[in-house]
């Protein structure tokens, strides 16, 4: 073998060497690092990572555009250049420390035997480890000039700093170890996550990846193929509650009724937040674990499933939509078994007839809750003129028998008939309920008044400013109508004129459009043959082009130019929306695509995972 390729094997055989030591060195994840009894957790996987995926989705793309990215990055410009005071508060830049963190970061807050919580905080920073050690020599300063102490102990191998204050029992741990900033509360949590870091820990040191409800949540939590959460978080608020009151007699006593109430059958809640994952724009999970079976309080969850394609009521314009299907006159039920439970047989029963039954002359049980048949249905759509609330919103209800709930609603009507107003529409019935300056402008207050001794008064600026923020804003008007078997209620009656419309076939219905249709099979494919309890959909393009109208408004255009003059942060934004406008809506929402959510009522508890698709997809 020649002398050349002994060195070739040499050479590769110490990279191979020295990949391994770096491997078996690495600083272990945070849920294998951060103890057991974690009851808040939040992490961040690779911060550089995050920033990158995050230019990949919508928001990205629209802060990106070169239509938007010029006053963006003006803003950007401005921002850093409006507070020197950081640089030299902290001893470094603002741009040097949003560049600080290069790959994980997390937090998490334990609780000990001894009631106490202490948090822990990593960042990993790679090659900036000089910024973060100037900050940390600039918090070594001012600890020393508040007549702090400062002392150095070694814990393993790590040389730990402790920020100690004479005479308080709130210590401060910091140290850098493999190019990762470690800040913790307590001796036993630094001890704790260095015996871990450097293999040393012992069987009774168990991490969060050992904890059974944080790995259920998490698992529950992940993208498809397993696609790894750029932001995971975790809570299990009962034990945290727990442990910090156990020298609390009321708070424990509280503490005691609980499994009375069954709510110690919630156990954790958490999810994740994925960014741009193949196939979607985003996907974010929310899971809350539950006992089985559930008890009391959490046996009023009664979610059901059934059909959930959107009634022919629903319009195509619609901003978004949502449907559930929950068993009400089981719930209804469920609490009054809580109620006397705890009360006293008889006591729920009771307390309906005298405040509810007795004022209004109803049966509460029987009129209303039982004609209620369990679905209850969702949507928001914009009203013209537009203003910062022009998002109107509907709720509705299945019933049973509508003819007989009519006949209900015509008898209580008669009785409120002054706070009440009938209305026709297209051969359909509906109510408006009387408020102030119904249906118009909010009364505009006089910003002039005459002085006592008859002088004119000068305009108030203040209410100048009250007056034109209310003339942005649409007047609420309550109104109710049974449409098409379901009671709906509404904040406008435009919006109740619309599902009237869209029920005698005259417009388009949400069920035949192309983008919900989109959802509802992406909704298909996650969920197989399980039957979910609640769908959701919704169009970012119509919520966000009601605010741009409103802030490109002359109102508001007028408000930005006439604070300028006497506000440093008016003066910023009226600045560069003068050097650099904003471009056609039309830019703007051909990065936006629509939305879908999904509910599962599992026996281990509810998940709700909610996703945006990929604007091209959706064309």
């Amino acid at each position: 073998m020649t002398r050349f390729r002994v060195s070739v094997i040499l050479v590769f055989c110490s990279l191979a060497f020295t990949t391994l030591l770096s491997v078996s060195a690495a600083r272990p994840t945070a849920p294998r690092l951060f103890p057991y009894n974690t009851v808040v957790y939040l992490r961040v996987d690779d911060f550089p990572e995050l920033k990158s995926d995050f230019n990949r989705t919508s928001l990205g793309a629209i802060r990106n555009d070169e239509t938007v990215a010029p006053l963006v990055d003006r803003l950007y410009g401005e921002l850093l250049t409006a507070f020197p005071q950081i640089q030299e508060e902290l001893g470094v830049t603002i741009e040097d420390l949003l560049k600080l963190p290069t790959g994980e970061v997390a937090f998490s807050l334990a609780v000990t035997d001894t009631s106490r919580p202490m948090f822990a905080f990593i960042a990993d920073v790679g090659a900036n480890t000089a910024t973060a050690n100037k900050l940390i020599e600039r918090a070594e300063f001012e600890h020393i000039s508040n007549a702090g102490d400062l002392l150095e102990e070694m814990i393993g191998e790590t040389e730990v700093t402790i920020f100690r204050n004479p005479g308080a029992d709130d210590d401060l741990y910091i140290f850098i170890k493999d190019e990762t900033v470690v800040l913790c509360s307590s001796e036993l949590m630094a001890t704790h996550l260095i015996n871990v870091w450097e293999g040393t820990a012992e069987e009774i040191d168990r991490t969060l990846s050992d904890n059974r409800k944080f790995t259920d949540i998490m698992r529950n939590s992940v993208g498809a193929d397993n696609y790894q959460p750029q932001i995971s978080f975790f809570a299990d608020p009962l034990t945290l509650i727990n442990a910090t009151t156990r020298d609390n007699f009321q708070a424990q006593a509280v503490m005691a009724l609980l499994p009375t109430l069954g709510v110690d059958g919630f156990k954790a809640v958490g999810g994740s937040i994925i960014l741009a994952p193949p196939g979607f724009d985003s996907v974010a999970h929310f899971h809350l674990a539950l006992g089985t079976p559930r008890r009391g309080v959490l046996n009023l969850l009664t979610f059901g499933s059934g059909d959930l394609t959107p009634e022919t009521w629903i319009p195509a314009d619609v901003a978004d939509y949502s449907t559930v299907y929950w068993d009400l006159e089981k719930t209804y039920g469920e609490v009054e078994t809580l109620v006397d439970q705890i009360l006293g047989a008889g006591y729920f029963e009771n307390l309906v007839e005298d405040n509810v039954n007795t004022p209004t002359g109803w049966n509460l049980r029987e009129d209303v809750i039982a004609q209620i048949d369990g679905r209850l249905t969702m949507i928001g759509k914009i009203v013209e003129p537009i203003r910062i609330n022009s998002l109107s919103r509907l709720i509705s209800v299945k019933l049973k028998d509508p003819d007989v709930f009519a006949t209900f609603l015509k008898g209580n009507i008669e009785k409120f008939e002054t706070a009440i107003e009938k209305k026709e529409y297209r051969g359909s019935a509906y109510y408006l309920i009387s408020t102030p300056n119904r249906g118009g402008q909010p009364g505009a207050p006089d910003v002039s008044f005459q002085q006592p001794n008859g002088v004119q008064a000068q305009p108030d600026p203040a209410r100048e400013r009250a007056q034109d923020f209310r003339q942005n804003l649409r007047q609420p008007q309550p109104t109710f109508a049974i449409v098409d078997g379901y009671l709906v209620i509404a904040d406008s009656f435009e919006i109740v004129e619309s599902v009237i419309d869209t029920a005698a076939g005259d417009g388009e219905k949400l069920a035949d459009q192309s983008d919900f249709q989109l959802i509802v099979a992406q909704i298909k494919a996650q969920t197989g043959e399980i039957q979910p309890s609640a769908i959701s959909f919704s169009r970012p393009e119509h919520s966000l082009k009601m605010f741009y109208d409103v802030l490109l408004g002359d109102s508001v255009q007028d408000t930005i130019k006439s604070q300028a003059s006497d506000n440093q942060f008016f003066r910023v934004i009226n600045s560069a929306f003068q050097d650099h406008p904003l471009p056609q809506f039309s830019e703007i929402s051909k990065h936006l695509a629509p939305t879908g959510g999904v509910l599962f009522n599992r026996p281990s508890g509810l998940h709700y995972m909610s996703f945006s698709l990929k604007p091209e997809s959706a064309k």
